[in-house]
């Protein structure tokens, strides 16, 4: 299998599906094991073993199951576990091995035959706990696999196998675009240069990321659960990002804090912020042509150089003060096709009041020249915001 392969199939949305029934979501997290899975909306629980080992979902709506299976294999690989489980189900498939968070995992794209023709992929990573892998098989009819592949990518890149290496890019991402090297970048933050880097294969699987999860979201735009899916979009991309920039965060912590808490400091917490609100508020405006186009801007491409719209700076905001440990949030509002960054720094202004709890974030506009606080009139009604919990 070439990994070229995987990267060309993920396209722009080829289906639509029309939701018919009432379906629920939720993040799957396992204690036992140490393993969670951010699914898109709406997949159910059709049969499951008394151990907790084995989980078999589908979709009430779209044409994707998905087979989950802790095994235990204490003289195995992620290589010969996963051809093992495969081997059950009578499988055709092609596995290759990679590195995903310094641990050696497996990955293979399948056909096979149960009641009818299927075709999918699967993966398999070890676990915490020594000896114990997780496999994930994710499947359509085969004449409907292609039309699916950007929702069974999706489903298979949102697991995490530890709390450690939540916020990194997924299995599947990393399979399709490996490492290939430093691509030094300059950051000029109101005339402070910060030099940096990023890996030169970041822009690119960055903003496939982008461009499955909002072929991913397209499905669910006239679904009930419409605002979940916009959340889950923008959670995926942030999760996605953070790992990718950890060390850009900590080079900009590292040029600007001291001289900002020496200046201020009684409150160098929003006098950074601040710095970071008005360096994005000059970046360049970018809004996508298409409607079938996603406006966001991978946070990669954005610092080196691209065009970006609010959502893209109001999630790097979040994600640089975050770093920081300044507990931070994104809302967005389709009413306004805006977006803001909120952030948990005690100053005067407009805020915005976590729904469920008295935590009020001050409000941060991000595309014109303004302090933390101060928001346009024609977007003060709350009701008009979804808030986006960052992990």
């Amino acid at each position: 299998m070439t990994r070229p392969v995987l990267i060309k199939k993920i396209s722009v949305l080829l289906i639509t599906f029309f939701c018919l029934f009432p379906i629920f979501a939720e993040t799957i997290t396992d204690t036992d094991y140490g393993y969670s899975l951010d699914l898109p909306e709406g997949y159910e629980i059709k049969d499951y073993s008394e151990d907790g080992t084995s989980y078999f979902l589908q979709h009430p709506n779209i044409p994707v199951s998905l087979i989950m299976k802790v095994v235990k294999d204490d003289k195995g690989t992620s290589n010969t576990v996963l051809k093992n489980q495969m081997n059950k189900l009578n499988a055709k498939t092609d596995l290759d091995n990679f590195d995903w968070n310094k641990t050696k995992c497996s990955v293979g794209k399948f056909s096979m035959i149960l009641d009818q023709s299927y075709a999918g992929w699967s993966v398999c990573a070890p676990l915490q706990t020594k000896g114990y892998y997780l496999t994930l098989i994710c499947y359509a009819p085969e004449e409907k696999e292609l039309g699916c592949e950007q929702f069974i990518f999706s489903t298979l890149n949102s697991l995490s196998t530890d709390m450690e290496n939540y916020n990194t890019p997924g299995i599947i991402v990393t399979y399709a675009f490996p490492k290939e090297g430093t691509k030094n970048i300059t950051l000029d933050i109101n005339g402070n240069k910060v030099y940096t880097f990023i890996d030169k294969s970041d822009e690119e699987a960055s903003q496939w990321i982008v461009d499955m999860e909002y072929a991913v979201l397209t499905l669910y735009g006239k679904h009930n659960m419409w605002k979940e899916a916009w959340q889950r979009y923008y959670r995926m991309i942030y999760r996605d990002s953070f790992g990718r920039l950890e060390n850009v965060s900590a080079d900009i912590y590292d040029a600007l804090w001291f001289n900002i808490k020496s200046k201020n400091p009684k409150n160098p917490e929003i006098a950074y912020a601040q710095e970071l609100l008005s360096w994005v508020q000059n970046f360049d405006y970018y809004r996508g042509e298409k409607s079938s186009d996603s406006d966001f801007t991978s946070l990669p491409r954005m610092l080196a150089g691209t065009g970006n719209d609010c959502d893209s700076r109001s999630l790097l905001i979040c994600m640089l003060l975050k770093t920081l440990g300044i507990e931070s949030i994104m809302i967005f509002s389709p009413q306004y096709s805006h977006a803001m960054a909120c952030t948990l720094i005690d100053a005067p202004g407009q805020t915005f009041k976590l729904p469920g709890t008295n935590l009020e974030f001050i409000m941060g506009e991000t595309t014109a020249p303004v302090t933390w606080g101060m928001i346009s009139k024609e977007h003060s009604d709350r009701s008009k915001w979804i808030e986006v919990l960052l992990p």
